[in-house]
């Protein structure tokens, strides 16, 4: 038996040496299980656990905020695992409800990622695997460390409305790993939403990044209205063509978040890109 703290609950976690039956309502925990080889081992999955792709074939039993306990029952899980946050409400509710669950913590930095890979290794079993899964991680990220040195960037991502990153969100501090300046990064919060256009022209930007949403497709045309009516198509970044990022790129906060950065390098520099479909796009 795994004994483990939980700053979220309060109190001891008492996990099965080797859970058989995982229930991730978190899509950066669900990938990371993946990569780990314990796809036979997940009952059940959130519904925007969607990488790798397979992960969506796993039976859906809630989001972030809610649960569908019926379909959890069915599942009978002896570990479920989420993240803070976002997901504290409802970590304390599964857990009253009788549920082994561990939260895992939002990172801020790049490190907490790989933290919490290791983590996740430790309360499956599968220590040694997640260390070494965590070491390529580290390496990918040392590999494209500061290539964009110099270059300031302008992040956005539709979440019902424009949203970027302030200084304590790990994709800032991603953009920074890279070498780019985020505009926001002064502010001191998570998030920032419907940012004011006026920092952003302030900023003066080289690159403007634009991660899509799910279900993006239908959504194109209120982002492009939605960035031109802020003034944003019209300063260089916007004309020398916007990166767009395919969703889970950087707010998926996974192990592939090393391949988005990757991709984000070769793109800026003028290249194809390796791993997904990012691309830059002119008005």
């Amino acid at each position: 038996m795994v004994r483990v703290y939980s700053e979220v609950l309060g109190d001891y976690v008492e996990i099965p040496d080797r859970p058989e039956r995982i229930v991730s309502l978190s899509p950066a925990v669900t990938e990371t299980l993946y990569l780990l080889g314990l796809e036979e081992r997940i009952v059940g999955v959130s519904y925007f656990c969607n990488k790798p792709p397979k992960a969506a074939k796993k039976p859906r039993v809630g989001s972030y905020y809610n649960v569908n306990y019926k379909k959890l029952e069915e599942l009978k899980p002896d570990l479920i695992l989420t993240t803070t946050g976002a997901q504290r409400k409802t970590s304390l509710e599964l857990a009253q409800r009788g549920y082994t669950v561990y939260p895992l913590p939002l990172p801020v930095s790049l490190y907490g990622i790989l933290e919490n890979i290791v983590s996740i290794g430790h309360v499956t079993g599968t220590t040694e695997r997640a260390r070494e899964l965590s070491r390529r991680v580290a390496q990918s990220l040392e590999y494209v460390k500061g290539q964009l040195e110099g270059l300031k960037v302008y992040y956005e991502i539709w979440l019902g409305g424009p949203v970027t990153a302030g200084r304590f969100s790990y994709i800032s501090d991603a953009l920074s790993h890279i070498g780019l300046q985020n505009c926001f990064d002064s502010h001191k919060e998570p998030w920032v939403i419907n940012p004011d256009p006026r920092k952003v022209i302030e900023c003066g930007p080289d690159v403007i990044l634009y991660e899509l949403p799910p279900y993006s497709e239908q959504l194109k045309k209120k982002i492009w209205e939605s960035l031109k009516e802020r003034g944003l198509l019209d300063i260089d970044a916007a004309k020398n063509g916007i990166v767009f990022l395919p969703p889970d790129s950087l707010a998926h906060y996974g192990p592939s978040i090393a391949e988005s950065l990757e991709d984000i390098v070769l793109v800026i520099r003028g290249k194809p890109p390796v791993h997904s479909r990012v691309e830059r796009v002119r008005p």
